[in-house]
C-alpha cells in the first residue's frame, strides 16, 4: 500500500515538472513571437520584400580573335528605375521623396544626358499616377474593379555604365531620416508640431531598397573593334525567362551568326537560389543553397583583325564605287581552312552599306564564269584533252549562249578559251565530252565538293544548306542545262563554297572544309578543338595531270596578254584565279544586271592564301552600264591580296644571312637615298661609295637619276615628277636603264629594264 501511494507520489511530482517546462517553453516560444513581431518585424519584413528566389543569369564567354585580340565581350550595363511606393508608405516618405528629388534629378541628368527638370517632372508624374491610382482603389468596395497599382517607373531606357553608376553612387548626397535631439524634441513638444529631420549622407552609404532606387542588370555584348565582322560574330537578343516566383528575367540569346551558332557553349549555365537585394545588387542568402551560374565557353575564332580591316575598306571602296547591290569578300589561309576575314556589305535604303546580312554562306547565286574551273577539271579527268586542243568560237554564239565578244574568237585552244573566259569554248567543250553522259559530269561537281553540303560552322538558313545543281531526271532539267552549267549558270552554290573549291587547287588539290571558330576554352583549358572535326579530304579532287593544266591556265587569266584579269597582275608576285560574269534573270527573263566575281591564291607558285570577291549588280562608274568581274571584282581583289601580303611577314624575303660585300649591301639597298645610304653605313661601320638612286641633287630635273634597284612604282614617280616619257620590259626591279645616270640628256625618253 505504501509503495503505491509512493510511485502516485514520484509520477504527480513528474507531471508537474513536466507541465511546468512546457508552460515555460511556450512562454518562452510566445516572447520570442513578440520579440519578432514587435522588435525584429520590419527588419524581416523589409528582407522579405527584398528577397526572392530567382534565376542568375551567367555570364556569356568572350570571343577572340586569331592572335588573341578580344572581339565581343559581355559589359555590365543597368538600366534605371525607381519603386514610387517607397514614396507614399508615410507622411514622412513624402517629405523624404522631395528633399531627395532634385539632387537625385541633378546627378542623374548628368549621365542620362537629359535636362534635370525632364527627369524630375517624369518622376513626379510618375509618383501622381501611382496616388491617382491609390485613391481610387481605396473608393472601390469591390476589389475586382482595382486597377493595378504602378509603382514602378523606369526613369530613362537607355542603359547606363557600371562606372556612370560607380560615379552616381559617390557623387550623389542623399536625406537620411534622423532622430531628433532632446532639445529639438522638448521644443517640438512646446509648439504641438511635428518636424521631420535629414541628414546627408553618400548614396553608396544608404540601403539601396530603402531610396525606391533600383538598378536593373542588363545584359549587353560590347565588341571592342566596333563593327569589324559585325555579321560573322553575329549579335545577341534579350530572351526573356519567368523565375519560380513568376518574375521576368532578361538572358541573352545569340540572334545571328556565331553568337547564334554556338549559343549552347557561350550561354553557360544559369544559377538560382534565394537571393537579397542589397544595396541595388542581388547576394544569396544561403551560399550553401544557392546553384552558382558557370560562365560560358570562351570562343577562339581565326578571324585576323588587321585582315578584316583591310578587307572590309577594301570592299566598301568597291561598292560604293560600282553602287552594287551588295559585296562579298573571304580570305582563307590556303592549307589550313582558316577564315582570316569575311565581309558582307549591302546597299540600305539610306545610301549605305552595312554588314548585316550573311551573303557569303546563305546566299546561293549562279558564280558564273569561275565556275569554268570545274568545267575544264571535269573533262581533264574524264580525257585525254589537251589545253592545246581546239575549239570553235567563230560567231560567237553556241545554242542559246553568246560571247562578250560578239564576233568570237574564231578557233582557239582550250586554254585560249579559258583565260579568255569565252561561253562558247566552254559549253562546246563540255557537250563534245559529257553531251552523251550528263550524269557523269554532276558526279564530278560532287567529287569537287561543289553539290554538297558545306556545313560551314555559322548559321545557314533552311534552304540554302546545300547547293542547287540538276541532274538529269530533275524537273529542271532540260536539253539547255549541260552547255548552260558549262558557264556556270542554271546552279546556284554560295561564295563560301566556291572559295572552298579554289582553295583545294591552291592547296595541292586536297579539299578542306572551311573553318571560323577554332577553339572553346574554360580560361586555358581547351574544352573543344574544331580543327579535330574539319573535313579534309585524304584524296585529291583530280589527278597531279589535271591540277598542273588548270593552274597554268588559271596564271594565264592575269599573265596572258589575252587573260580577262590581266590588268590587275602585280609585278612583285604572281596571283592565280578567275573572273566571273554571271547574266542575272528576272523570272525567266535576262537582265541587264551581273553578279560579278573573281576568285584565285597567291603567291601562285606557293599559295598561302586563297580570296573570293564578288559585287552584286555593279556598274561602271564612268559608262553607267553593267560592269564585268575583271572590271568590278578583280581589283579588289588586287588591293586585298597585297594588304595581306604586306601584313604576312613571313610572305616577304628576308636579307641574306651571310656578311655582305660593300658591292652587295649597296645593292641589297640601291633604292635608298643617298644620305639614309650614309647614315646605315656608317652606324655598321661599313665603307660606302655608292650614293643610292638619285645622284642628281634633289629638286635637279636636268641630271638623269641612278635607277638601279629601284622598284617600278619608285621609278615612275622619281622619272614622271622630272618629266621623262618611260617605257619598260620585263618585270621585278630596274636592272639598266637606256639613259646614263648624271648626263643632262636632249631627249627626256627612257627605256628600263626590269628584272
Amino acid at each position: 500500500m505504501a509503495e503505491s501511494s509512493n510511485l502516485k507520489r514520484r509520477i504527480f511530482i513528474r507531471s508537474i515538472i513536466v507541465s511546468v517546462g512546457l508552460l515555460l517553453f511556450s512562454i518562452a516560444i510566445a516572447a520570442r513571437i513578440v520579440y519578432v513581431q514587435q522588435v525584429e518585424g520590419k527588419e524581416w519584413k523589409d528582407r522579405a520584400e527584398n528577397s526572392r528566389y530567382r534565376i542568375i543569369p551567367a555570364t556569356r564567354g568572350n570571343i577572340f580573335s586569331d592572335d588573341g585580340s578580344l572581339l565581343v565581350t559581355s559589359v555590365p550595363e543597368y538600366r534605371v528605375g525607381i519603386d514610387l511606393s517607397v514614396t507614399v508608405r508615410h507622411a514622412a516618405d513624402s517629405a523624404h521623396f522631395f528633399k531627395n528629388l532634385d539632387s537625385l534629378s541633378i546627378h542623374l541628368g548628368k549621365i542620362l544626358k537629359e535636362p534635370s527638370s525632364t527627369i524630375r517632372r517624369r518622376i513626379v508624374q510618375g509618383r501622381n499616377n501611382l496616388l491617382q491610382v491609390m485613391a481610387y482603389n481605396q473608393a472601390q468596395t469591390d476589389t475586382a474593379k482595382w486597377e493595378t497599382e504602378p509603382r514602378y517607373l523606369s526613369i530613362s531606357p537607355t542603359p547606363i555604365t557600371y562606372e556612370k553608376k560607380k560615379w552616381l553612387f559617390e557623387q550623389t548626397k542623399w536625406a537620411v531620416l534622423r532622430k531628433a535631439t532632446a532639445e529639438e524634441k522638448k521644443k517640438d513638444k512646446e509648439l504641438e508640431r511635428r518636424v521631420f529631420r535629414f541628414r546627408w549622407m553618400p548614396l553608396d552609404s544608404v540601403k539601396l531598397f530603402s531610396t525606391g532606387l533600383n538598378f536593373e542588370l542588363v545584359p549587353n555584348r560590347d565588341k571592342p573593334f566596333g563593327n569589324t565582322a559585325s555579321r560573322l560574330l553575329g549579335r545577341t537578343d534579350d530572351s526573356l525567362v519567368k523565375d519560380p516566383q513568376g518574375s521576368v528575367v532578361a538572358v541573352m540569346r545569340g540572334a545571328t551568326g556565331i553568337e547564334k551558332s554556338f549559343n549552347g557553349m557561350l550561354v553557360g549555365q544559369e544559377g538560382h537560389g534565394w537571393f537579397e537585394n542589397l544595396r541595388g545588387s542581388w547576394r544569396p542568402i544561403n551560399e550553401e543553397d544557392s546553384h552558382h551560374a558557370v560562365p560560358g565557353l570562351d570562343l577562339y575564332t581565326t578571324l585576323n583583325v588587321n585582315m578584316q580591316d583591310v578587307t572590309e575598306a577594301a570592299l566598301l571602296k568597291a561598292v560604293k564605287r560600282y553602287k552594287a547591290k551588295y559585296g562579298v569578300a573571304i580570305v582563307m589561309e590556303t592549307q589550313t581552312g582558316e577564315i582570316k576575314a569575311l565581309a558582307n556589305l549591302h546597299h540600305t535604303r539610306d545610301s549605305t552599306y552595312v554588314d548585316d546580312q550573311n551573303f557569303a554562306v546563305n546566299y546561293r547565286i549562279a558564280p558564273g564564269s569561275t565556275f569554268k574551273l570545274a568545267t575544264m577539271m571535269s573533262v581533264f579527268e574524264e580525257t585525254k584533252a589537251s589545253p592545246n586542243d581546239l575549239v570553235n568560237t567563230t560567231g560567237g554564239q553556241y545554242l542559246h549562249l553568246h560571247d562578250s565578244n560578239n564576233r568570237g574568237y574564231g578557233i582557239i585552244s582550250l586554254y585560249g578559251a579559258f583565260i579568255r573566259s569565252s561561253n562558247t569554248g566552254m559549253a562546246r567543250t563540255l557537250v563534245q565530252y559529257f553531251g552523251s553522259k550528263p550524269n557523269t559530269f554532276v558526279d564530278y561537281l560532287h567529287k569537287f565538293h561543289l553539290a554538297d553540303k558545306l556545313d560551314f560552322q555559322v548559321e545557314v538558313s533552311r534552304g540554302n544548306e546545300k547547293p542547287e545543281v540538276h541532274r538529269p531526271g530533275d524537273r529542271l532539267w532540260s536539253n539547255k542545262s549541260l552547255p548552260t552549267m558549262a558557264i556556270g549558270e542554271e546552279l546556284r552554290i554560295s561564295a563560301m563554297q566556291m572559295l572552298a573549291y579554289y582553295n583545294a587547287v591552291a592547296n595541292n588539290g586536297y579539299w578542306i572544309q572551311p573553318i571560323v571558330v577554332k577553339t572553346a576554352k574554360r580560361g586555358e583549358l581547351v574544352e573543344r578543338d574544331f580543327t579535330q572535326t574539319q573535313r579534309r579530304d585524304s584524296q585529291k579532287i583530280c589527278s597531279e595531270r589535271t591540277l598542273g593544266i588548270v593552274k597554268k591556265m588559271l596564271e594565264g587569266v592575269l599573265e596572258d596578254a589575252n587573260g580577262t584579269a590581266r590588268s590587275i597582275a602585280p609585278l612583285t608576285y604572281r596571283i592565280a584565279g578567275k573572273t566571273g560574269t554571271s547574266i542575272k534573270f528576272d523570272g525567266k527573263k535576262k537582265t541587264r544586271l551581273y553578279y560579278s566575281s573573281f576568285a584565285g591564291y597567291f603567291p601562285a607558285e606557293k599559295p598561302r592564301y586563297t580570296i573570293f570577291v564578288a559585287l552584286d549588280e555593279p556598274h561602271n562608274p564612268e559608262t553607267g552600264m553593267s560592269a564585268y568581274g575583271g572590271t568590278a571584282a578583280a581589283p579588289v581583289f588586287r588591293e586585298i591580296a597585297d594588304k595581306v601580303r604586306a601584313l604576312d611577314l613571313q610572305m616577304h624575303r628576308t636579307l641574306r644571312g651571310k656578311a655582305l660585300l660593300t658591292s652587295e649591301w649597296q645593292n641589297e639597298l640601291g633604292n635608298a637615298h643617298p644620305s639614309d645610304l650614309r647614315q646605315i653605313a656608317s652606324g655598321l661601320g661599313i665603307p660606302t661609295n655608292a650614293s643610292g638612286w638619285d645622284e642628281a641633287p634633289r629638286g635637279s630635273t636636268r641630271k638623269v637619276p641612278n635607277l638601279k634597284g629601284m622598284s617600278l612604282r619608285d621609278a615612275l614617280y622619281v622619272l614622271e615628277n622630272r618629266g621623262y616619257r618611260v617605257r619598260y620590259t620585263g618585270r621585278g626591279h630596274v636592272f639598266a636603264q637606256s639613259l646614263e645616270p648624271g648626263t643632262d640628256p636632249v631627249d627626256k625618253s627612257i627605256v628600263l629594264e626590269l628584272k
